[in-house]
């Protein structure tokens, strides 16, 4: 795993919805980064940063985030700011800009699109789609491989994947 393309990756989320912290929070933070990593193995053989996933309750979660977030928040890159109410979400504030010659243009271009998707819906809706069978199978805590997800999702193609599908090759056509 490079540790240092992931870390990035983080940044560069956090640095994609600086405009509006709120919209980000834990759940889809942790959902950008599967959706990317996901999409680029399902289309290249190999995620963008190598991390390994975990099965949570809420889906896969990187299993290195909050180390991640903690070194981003000491090294003054991001400000973590914890939830003042029960339902709140953790909000990322951008405290630097990200290096920009760790991830190339396609990656960013990919992780734009997913973040686009991530963000058009409730943190609790984004979770869902994360519930396929492969999540389904694993206990909580286990590694969800990137190669298993190969065999799932062989059910009904839903309106909403169909339109994210559309919008990621509208955004690689446009590039």
């Amino acid at each position: 795993m490079s540790k240092g393309k992931f870390k990035a990756m983080v940044h560069y989320i956090v640095h994609e919805c600086q405009d509006d912290p709120k919209r980000l929070g834990s759940v889809r933070l942790n959902k950008a980064l599967w959706f990317t990593d996901l999409i680029s193995y399902q289309m290249n053989g190999s995620s963008i940063t190598g991390e390994k996933y975990v099965k949570r309750m809420r889906g896969p979660v990187p299993k290195t985030i909050l180390a991640t977030l903690e070194e981003l928040q000491k090294e003054r890159k991001i400000l973590i700011h914890e939830p003042e109410y029960q339902f709140d979400s953790r909000r990322y504030i951008l405290l630097s800009k990200p290096d920009d010659d760790i991830l190339n243009e396609d990656e960013k271009n990919l992780v734009k699109s997913v973040i686009d998707f991530v963000c058009r819906h409730k943190a609790s809706e984004i979770s869902e789609i994360t519930h396929d069978e492969v999540w389904d199978v694993a206990k909580e805590g286990e590694e969800i491989s990137l190669f298993a997800t190969l065999a799932a999702g062989q059910g009904a193609i839903t309106k909403q994947m169909t339109e994210w599908a559309e919008s990621i090759l509208q955004s690689r056509m446009i590039a």
